[in-house]
Parts: structure tokens; sequence; C-alpha cells
């Protein structure tokens, strides 16, 4: 399985709402050689902490304790969410063909997608197969095969990105 839409949407009209209080500055750059330099951007949502058994614990951080709706999309998932952020490409920008190894449901690590801004110029693509993803839906993918995004429109696509693992050693 390449792509599976899950059976549960969010209400982007209150996400782009909490967003809205962050500007430019509050988000990173995001290196990665897949894609160009400063046109891909996030904001992490949560921290690790390590936990009595030395191994780490992702919290909530300050900028997630503004968002209300974030936070309750967080609480959803009942699993250890590794990662939490707002990932968010350039108009125009393409992140290349790569593979991000082991995030995939036989690996125990899953990566989810809910597009918060995107349109119909925007492409997905998992193993050459597009991923027609709408604004609130939740996509799981198996970002361990040959992926790539293409933003061939004149607005930033973003989208809520999470990493669950779904092993817990």
């Amino acid at each position: 399985m390449n792509a599976l839409k899950l059976p549960f949407t969010f209400d982007v009209e209150i996400i782009k709402k909490e967003l809205s209080q962050f500007s430019k500055t509050d988000y990173q750059d995001i290196y990665n050689s897949s894609v160009m330099l400063e046109t891909l951007w996030l904001i992490h949502f949560i921290e690790p902490i390590i936990g009595e058994d030395g191994l780490p614990i992702f919290l909530p951080n300050e900028a997630l304790k503004k968002c209300p709706y974030l936070l309750s999309i967080f609480e959803k998932f009942e699993c250890q969410v590794e990662t939490f952020r707002i990932h968010t490409l350039d108009a125009g920008a393409n992140i290349k063909k790569h593979r991000d190894v082991g995030y995939s449901f036989e690996h125990g690590k899953v990566r989810l997608h809910i597009p918060v801004f995107t349109n119909d110029k925007v492409e997905m693509f998992v193993d050459d197969q597009p991923i027609p993803m709408k604004e609130g839906e939740c996509w799981y993918c198996n970002f361990h095969i040959d992926h790539e995004v293409r933003n061939n429109s004149d607005q930033p696509r973003a989208h809520i990105i999470l990493d669950l693992s779904l092993i817990h050693i």
C-alpha cells in the first residue's frame, strides 16, 4: 500500500486561524538535499524530554500551547507522536524524488499528512502515483519508497506532518 486516506477530517479554517498568529520569522528553513534552500519552512509543535526509562517523550511546546485545536489533533493519536509540525513549501518550489528510510507501516513508523493550504496545482507522487490530497483530510503514505512534491501554483502549500511510532521499545 502506497497511500491511504484515513477516515477522519480536520477543520482547516480553525487551523488556519491558529496558524495566522505566527509570522514568517517563526518558521525555520529546512535543510533537505531534496529541496532548494529557503523554499521549505517549518514550525515544530512538540519537544522531547527524557522519560524515567531514559527514552524521549514528546510534549507540546509553547507554540502548540497557543493553538487549542492543533493541540486536540496532537492528542487524538493514541501512540507516541515523535514529530508534530507544519511544513510550508513555497509557491513554485519542488521536493525532488527521495525516500524517507523507515517511514512506513511495515517499519513501525507512520508519517501522516494533513493538508492545510493546498490546491489542484500542488502534486504529490508516491511511487510515481499521484496522491490527491485535499485540505483537512488525513493521509498515510509509505514514504519509505520514492516520493516527490511539485508546487506548481502561485500559493504556498502547507501540511501538518505527524510522525507516529507504532512500536514502543
